[in-house]
């Protein structure tokens, strides 16, 4: 098979209308804008193919003429244009195939101009005679015919862009309903979960919960990640207003739970703050009134024992008692109480003068037992035995040890009288001192002390110093208040790191079980308190739990599997709270974008990292947020755009961006995004 046949598809010679039939099958495959250089040999294929299609049915239906008279009268149409009146006689008309679309008479019609038939200008070659003469004859000109089948090949290309625009819409409709399912579910989610929460609630509520229980679960992870959703806000709203017996410290902890103390952030949340704002104010005026009366109870206290004092030791005891007595009776009578405002101005007058004048004459006992009266500083040291020694005997009677007190050798030494210590350990120091008479039978041992609140103190600094815990780990709370290290509050707190430290509470929960058993924590029960918390955020540290020695056993494995199970997660998204990253990195706009929810632990960069997703108003995934938790303390933050993975995002385009410091002192931030400088 040769060329131009090859170029078309044919095996050999064919008619014009295979020829033009195979030239609109390669017309699909072959596009001028695609492959222009293809396109012109095809087409050149299909003129040569079309010419000497048309030359054989020419010899095959025009009767024999001269060769010289044919090629004159064929010379002599190629220059004028039209046909002879011989050629116009003697060449029948072509007969066309049934089918078959007459493409130079469209062309001409199109035009608008009369033109000779195409086959009619057709040179029939008599290749014989060519080859015989020495001078080959002048080749015709090429011929230019367009013999698209443009109809067909129109008709195509729709039906393609058809089925294009059928197949995207079909993407966009699937596309849609996942979005839809996933918004589905995501509500499905929330929906149950506050059901959960408002069921534990009335539970709790009719059980009769204990005020700690109600804060451990407001400030559990549940509530907290919860907390947002509205339908939870308007539940919790129908319960506040159904109960009004709700306990004050109920709603006092559900008010610290919304940081309503810090003010209100969403204007949803104002209906149920007005709702426990009584609750708050109510709390602050019994403390104010408490801070009141204690400071009132101490001068009295004071003043008081001055004025006895100064009763027994002088010679107007009479006086004294009569002054007393109108102190009782006007108590009694409610001579001090307020003034009502519907008193007239007279009788107002005499009893502030009356009151004015009690608190004179009390003043001026006061003073006078000062200057004048001197109580009996006699001291009884008939004693062979000091009272302190005594203490010790008691003591080592009591708790198998023998101790000792450290007596003051110099005015300069810091040690006091009531400072005692174990024989075998003179650097632990305790206090302790003498208390009435001793009665084991009525169960007064004759003294005071704190040797077992210290022992506790001791057990949880040997357990801190055996965990490598740092100072900074275990604060002792004592040292804040400014205690001696004698002394104690009871309270400790045990700086958890934010990921990995659950062998850490499980050799806590071990301590704490077995300092029971001891025979010093049975004679005489200590009273602590120990806190599991994070280290020092902005907002404050992030508790886990807080025991207190009169809860009974501590539950080392629930307490582990709350830690491992959210307490890296609240911690990292209290730190991108702070560090505002929630709310769209903006640094003006302080409205709260993103919800934060646990995304459990993921791999990020060949790193073990916490994952949090913070999810839209719509509850999308807007942001994914990666932590390491290989390092002691968090340094850097990854924040991924929501569908970043699924867009092809590459871990490697996660480069350093912002640095953040943070405020009180507490370190730098790194974070790191797929944005350039020009997207911020």
């Amino acid at each position: 098979m040769s060329w131009p046949w090859s170029q078309l598809g044919l095996s050999g010679p064919s008619d014009l209308s295979q020829v033009r039939h195979a030239y609109a099958e390669k017309l699909k495959s072959t596009h001028p804008e695609e492959d222009p250089e293809g396109f012109q040999r095809l087409h050149s294929a299909y003129q040569l193919a079309s010419c000497m299609a048309r030359q054989q049915k020419r010899r095959g239906t025009t009767p024999s003429a001269a060769p010289t008279e044919r090629q004159s009268q064929d010379r002599l149409v190629e220059q004028l244009g039209q046909p002879t009146q011989e050629q116009a006689i003697t060449r029948p008309p072509q007969k066309r195939d049934e089918g078959e679309i007459d493409f130079d008479r469209l062309f001409q019609e199109g035009s608008g101009v009369s033109r000779p038939r195409q086959e009619e200008r057709e040179q029939d070659f008599d290749f014989d005679q060519l080859l015989r003469e020495e001078k080959v004859p002048p080749r015709p000109p090429e011929e230019v015919q367009q013999d698209f089948d443009f109809d067909r090949l129109f008709a195509e290309g729709e039906a393609e862009r058809v089925e294009a625009r059928r197949r995207r819409g079909r993407e966009r409709r699937n596309i849609y309903e996942q979005e839809q399912q996933v918004q589905f579910h995501q509500e499905q989610v929330w929906w149950q979960s506050t059901e959960a929460i408002l069921h534990t609630i009335e539970t709790m509520y009719h059980a009769g919960a204990r005020e700690n229980e109600w804060e451990k679960f407001f400030l559990g992870p549940v509530f907290q990640q919860n907390k947002g959703n509205i339908d939870l806000i308007f539940g919790l709203e129908d319960f506040v207003s159904l109960h009004q017996d709700l306990p004050q410290k109920v709603k006092i902890a559900l008010y610290l739970a919304y940081s309503f103390d810090k003010g209100v952030s969403r204007p949803e949340l104002r209906p149920l703050y007005q709702m426990l704002l009584p609750a708050r104010q109510a709390e602050q005026g019994e403390k104010r009134r408490q801070w009141i009366h204690n400071i009132w109870g101490g001068v009295g206290g004071v003043v008081g024992v001055f004025v006895l004092v100064t009763i027994l030791t002088s010679s107007y005891l009479i006086v004294f008692l009569i002054l007393g007595a109108l102190l009782l009776i006007g108590l009694k009578k409610g001579w001090f109480a307020r003034t009502p405002k519907k008193l007239n101005r007279k009788s107002r007058l005499i009893k502030v003068f009356a009151v004015a004048l009690g608190l004179a004459c009390i003043f001026a006992v006061v003073l006078w037992g000062i200057s004048d009266g001197s109580p009996d500083a006699s001291v009884s040291g008939g004693n062979e035995l000091d009272p302190r020694e005594q203490v010790c005997q008691y003591m080592e009677e009591d708790f198998g040890v023998p101790f000792y007190f450290r007596q003051r050798e110099s005015a300069a030494t810091d040690f006091s009288d009531n400072i005692f210590s174990p024989e075998s350990e003179p650097n632990k120091m305790f206090l302790a001192g003498p208390d009435a008479e001793r009665s084991t039978q009525e169960g007064k041992r004759g003294y005071t002390t704190n040797y077992p609140d210290m022992m506790v103190r001791w057990a949880i600094s040997d357990f801190a110093k055996s965990w490598d815990l740092k100072n900074e780990d275990v604060n002792y709370v004592s040292n804040d208040q400014g205690m001696e290290r004698w002394e104690t509050s009871g309270v400790y707190l045990i700086v958890l790191p934010f990921y990995g430290g659950g062998d850490l509470i499980s050799a806590l929960g071990e301590l704490l079980e077995k300092l029971p058993q001891e025979d010093w924590y049975q004679l005489q029960p200590p009273k602590f308190e120990v806190v599991l918390c994070s280290d020092e955020l902005e907002a404050g540290r992030l508790i886990l739990y807080q025991y207190q020695s009169s809860d009974g056993s501590f539950d080392a494995e629930s307490i582990r599997e709350l830690y491992e199970s959210a307490f890296a997660h609240s911690y990292c998204a209290q730190i991108i709270q702070e560090c505002e990253l929630d709310r769209d990195f903006t640094s003006y706009d302080h409205t709260e974008i993103y919800t934060l929810t646990n995304g459990g632990m993921a791999e990020l960069k060949g790193l073990n990292c916490c994952r949090l997703y913070g999810l839209d108003e719509k509850g999308q995934t807007a942001m994914e947020y990666y932590i390491n938790v290989e390092k002691a303390r968090v340094s850097t933050i990854y924040c991924v755009p929501g569908g970043y993975w699924e867009e092809g995002g590459r871990e490697d385009a996660l480069e350093d961006r912002l640095i953040i410091d943070r405020k009180n002192r507490l370190g730098t931030l790194m974070v790191q995004y797929p944005w350039g400088p020009e997207t911020w």
